[in-house]
């Protein structure tokens, strides 16, 4: 086969988002990294041999601490460009080489495997199917990947015993409600990869989130933002708050050394926007005992959803939506509920329960190039080069943001 001819003004036009990988305690595992191309500039005999070449640079050129922070990145790459590319030009410690587990077992793709191998990459082999290609291939694998929705029943049982026997680490794919979550852990996989954990893990019985956010409902109260007095107020009254902000006046973070003698000297130092928007991060930090990453996505989504803002949508409106996405998630609570407590005008609402107006379509999606269905964002009149780019912006941001909100 001819091997690719990659063009390098076409990587540059390559997207990059990462779904979680959790592991049984809800904690992360890693991130799948979702690529598209924008641009149909990369020329080759089959164009997605192509594309994946590009990609391959493209997460050298972008920096995995970026897009994935300490965790793994699981790549999914064509057998062609495996075989095309070699060595492949990533960290073996830091990379899970994906392979579609229904190709065929050639010499020259277990020659490239048994390389991956002895250099110290992991391999998951997406799917599963009987017989001895996918046999062969295995023998090189360390993790297989199993999309819920394409294996059920019966079949599922049967391939989860088959697999176990070979000590090779489960993944599921396509979980995507928190049903799906516990089936499958009742099943015995050991990672998980879907929508799941964005949504709440609702508990019979549970009582309301009202006595949680009193500070909240007053922090976001539409029109009328909230002035330095009352905000200094509400702050002094709640020590917590208030230490986690008089420490972030201080940090590297915001850029400023000074001594301090009061509360109100630190909130000073912020000035009343910067307040405001860090008492609510704050606030809903303090509010769940969920795993922390869930807010550091409710974080990502506020910041790229403020930077896309345009065409109507109003970006502090547009923050406060992204952010408020996974609240109910946070509280394990349904977000009517959740919404019935706070002051959100109709605007707010509709787009945090129907993706509704400007910022419904903006949530849209942001949600959706998550989860790698890039399509939606130009049906939202986004271009994808441009959501690319604001997404590691929107990263960047987010990881030098959540530290300080533990």
């Amino acid at each position: 086969m001819t091997a690719p001819v990659l063009d390098t003004a076409a990587a540059a036009e390559v997207v990059v988002a990462r779904q979680p990988i959790l592991d049984r305690d809800e904690q992360i595992a890693g991130y799948e990294l979702l690529f598209s191309a924008s641009s149909g500039r990369a020329v080759a005999a089959h164009a997605h041999d192509a594309t994946a070449r590009v990609l391959v640079q493209s997460v050298a050129d972008v920096g995995l601490e970026h897009v994935a922070e300490d965790h793994p990145a699981h790549v999914k790459l064509t057998r062609e460009v495996l075989v095309a590319v070699r060595p492949l030009p990533l960290p073996p410690e830091r990379v899970v080489v994906g392979l579609d587990g229904n190709h065929g077992a050639d010499i020259a793709l277990l020659a490239v495997l048994s390389e991956l191998r002895e250099a110290g990459f992991t391999v998951a082999l997406d799917g599963f199917r009987s017989g001895a290609a996918w046999e062969s291939l295995s023998r090189h694998a360390r993790m297989v990947k199993l999309d819920i929705r394409e294996v059920t029943g019966d079949g599922l049982l049967r391939t989860l015993d088959f697999l176990r026997a070979r000590e090779l680490t489960l993944i599921a794919r396509g979980v995507d409600t928190r049903e799906d979550y516990d089936v499958c852990r009742a099943l015995g996989f050991d990672a998980f990869q879907g929508l799941f954990f964005a949504q709440p893990a609702l508990v019979a019985g549970r009582s309301g989130p009202t006595h949680r956010l009193g500070t909240l409902a007053s922090l976001v109260a539409p029109g009328a933002r909230v002035g330095f007095e009352q905000l200094e107020q509400m702050i002094s009254q709640d020590a917590g708050l208030a230490h986690k902000l008089v420490r972030l006046s201080n940090s590297a973070f915001i850029g400023v050394r000074h001594e301090i003698s009061s509360v109100r000297q630190a909130l000073m130092l912020l000035g009343t926007v910067a307040v405001r928007r860090w008492a609510m991060l704050l606030v809903l930090a303090g509010l769940n005992d969920r795993p922390h990453h869930l807010l550091a996505v409710g974080l990502l989504r506020a910041r790229l959803c403020e930077l896309l803002a345009g065409r109507g949508a109003e970006p502090e409106r547009a923050f406060t939506v992204g952010l408020f996405s996974v609240v109910d998630a946070l509280l394990d609570t349904p977000m009517d509920d959740v919404l019935a407590e706070l002051p959100f005008d109709a605007r707010t609402t509709d787009a945090l329960t129907r993706r509704d107006g400007p910022e419904g379509g903006l949530l849209d999606a942001v949600v959706a190039y998550e989860n790698g269905h890039f399509e939606v964002c130009a049906r939202q009149g986004l271009a994808l080069a441009e959501i690319g780019r604001t997404y590691r912006e929107a990263l960047a941001w987010t990881e030098a943001t959540a530290p300080h909100l533990v």
